[in-house]
This record gives C-alpha cells, sequence and structure tokens, in this order.
C-alpha cells in the first residue's frame, strides 16, 4: 500500500487562491468624488434651487439643472451660466467630456417635458469652448442701444449727443436727438424738413424692427436750443406707414435730379437742388400725415 505525501507549502497556496466563505471579493473603492449638489454654487445667487444634478463617472458626462428667480434679468442669467460652467468643470479631478448646465426661472419649465431651460451652457466631446445660450430678453435700454448701435456713434464723446429715455411699463423709447455741425459742438449750419424726417425714419425703422415688445416712439429734434419736431409713433402707424417703401422711393429722386443736373432741364444746379428738397420733403410728409398723433413741427423747418 501506497503512502500518500503530503506538502505543507501546498495549503498555504490553495488558502491563498480559494477565498474563505463569507470573505468580501474585490469591492470597487467607494467613491470618495463629491456628491449631488443640495445647493447652488457660492457664486450663484442665495435663492437658486438644484433641480437636477446627474455625474456619468464611466463616461465623464455632467449635467446640471438650477432654478432662479422669475425676475432674473438677462446678465444676471449670464452669469450663473459662467459660474454653472466653471463648477461643472472643476469640482472633480477629472473635467467632464461632455456636460449641460441649464437654467430655469419658474420649475414647470423643468418638470413638463419637454425641457425648456430659459438659458443653457453645452459643451460636446471634442468642442474646445463652450455653447453659451441666454433666451432671457435684454431689458429695454440695452435693446434699445443695440438696436440703434449707440456706442459706435460718433458724438458720443460730445456734451451735446443723442439721448434716450426708455420705459419698461409702457414699452416706449424717447429719443432726443440735437443736429450739430459734424462731430462737434457747435450747431448745424442749417437743417431742412426731410433732414430731419429721414434721421426719423432711419431710428424707426432700428427699433421697432429690433425690439418685439416697443409700441410706441417718441423722437425730438432740436437745433441752437429749440424743439424743432416731436413725433410720436405707435406700431400700428409703423406697420402702416412702411418706411422701407419711403426711403426706396426718396432714393429714386436722386436719379431724376442727377438727370435734370447734367441735361439743364431744370434750371440752374441751385433751381434744381431746391426742387429735389421739395420733393423728398414731400415724400416724407405724405408719411408722417399718417400718423395717428399729430406731430409738431417747428414753422422753421422746411
Amino acid at each position: 500500500m501506497s503512502k500518500v505525501r503530503t506538502f505543507p507549502w501546498l495549503l498555504s497556496v490553495a488558502f491563498a487562491v480559494v477565498p474563505l466563505a463569507g470573505c468580501p471579493q474585490n469591492e470597487p473603492p467607494p467613491d470618495t468624488g463629491p456628491k449631488p449638489d443640495t445647493v447652488c454654487p457660492k457664486e450663484i445667487s442665495g435663492s437658486c434651487k438644484v433641480l437636477k444634478d446627474e455625474w456619468d463617472e464611466k463616461k465623464l458626462v455632467a449635467e446640471y439643472h438650477i432654478l432662479v428667480p422669475p425676475d432674473t434679468k438677462h446678465d444676471d442669467a449670464e452669469k450663473y451660466l459662467q459660474a454653472l460652467y466653471r463648477h461643472m468643470m472643476t469640482r472633480r479631478d477629472y473635467p467632464p467630456t461632455q456636460l449641460g448646465g441649464f437654467v430655469y426661472t419658474d420649475e414647470a419649465q423643468f418638470k413638463t417635458p419637454p425641457l425648456s431651460p430659459v438659458g443653457s451652457v453645452t459643451q460636446k466631446p471634442g468642442e474646445k469652448s463652450p455653447t453659451f445660450e441666454n433666451k432671457i430678453v435684454l431689458e429695454l435700454w440695452q435693446q434699445v442701444e443695440s438696436a440703434i448701435k449707440l456706442s459706435a456713434r460718433a458724438d458720443r464723446k460730445l456734451k451735446r449727443k443723442l439721448e434716450y429715455s426708455a420705459n419698461p411699463q409702457a414699452h416706449s423709447v424717447t429719443i432726443i436727438q440735437p443736429f450739430n455741425e459734424g462731430v462737434t459742438e457747435e450747431w448745424a449750419k442749417e437743417i431742412d424738413y426731410a433732414q430731419v424726417m429721414s434721421y426719423f425714419s432711419e431710428l424707426s425703422q432700428q427699433l421697432f424692427n429690433n425690439i418685439p415688445d416697443l409700441k410706441t416712439f417718441v423722437y425730438r429734434a432740436r437745433w441752437k436750443d429749440q424743439e424743432m419736431a416731436q413725433i410720436e409713433i405707435s406700431r400700428a402707424d409703423y406697420d402702416k406707414i412702411n418706411f422701407a417703401e419711403v426711403e426706396r422711393r426718396v432714393g429714386q429722386l436722386a436719379g431724376r435730379t442727377f438727370l435734370e443736373l447734367t441735361t439743364g432741364k431744370g434750371g440752374s444746379e441751385s433751381s434744381v437742388e431746391k426742387a429735389h428738397v421739395r420733393r423728398r420733403a414731400a415724400e416724407y410728409k405724405k408719411a408722417i400725415d399718417q400718423i395717428k398723433v399729430k406731430p409738431i413741427i417747428n414753422p422753421q423747418l422746411k
């Protein structure tokens, strides 16, 4: 009968490879990263509320939804979106490869499908920079400055310059325009009716075409410290007049004037120029006469 030999060292190997009953096996390390937020980042208003904060650790995808007050302004929302982006990019050891941050002013915008945030910041894989979208309408004064390109106007450094006031409650804008001699502090040597109405037409189109909620525009022309014109126009009047068509007709008058000058059929050069001014004024007058509130025109303006 053969003897069975035992090798004590085999026992240690067996115990090393065969786990004992009830002992845990290679459990994943606990998640030590930040937990979902219950309060908004410090840079965002204290009245902010976290609606959802999700993080996919495997795909490195972050999604963050917050609720801010209903009366949040456009510029404030812009700051919140920037703060949200910084927060999502820096809160973990590894920045997300894809993210979406969303801002709401009403919880129903979040709870009722489809989601309808008023602002968002997104960044997809491979993109070098985020995309911001802010749907909160600019304040009326901001819309005015953008519509008339105020910062680009040459008169900004003058004491006597174009001024405006915006009334958000009445959805109205008033513009006061001085007529200077070029870009100087001196009054223009002369002005005429067509010149004033041309500026009124241009400003009307800039404002009504770019500010959807604008109801009324009041234009005041000043020259030599006198009120030369005050015109109040409603959106209904503006839509009826069609200033783009008025400007097209006024522009066509230049061709007739050029023909008269080159053929001599209009008389002297001075006579032709005066006739041109009269014809331009007549076109504008036909348009202005359609305004419901009667304009106040200084008798000096011809």
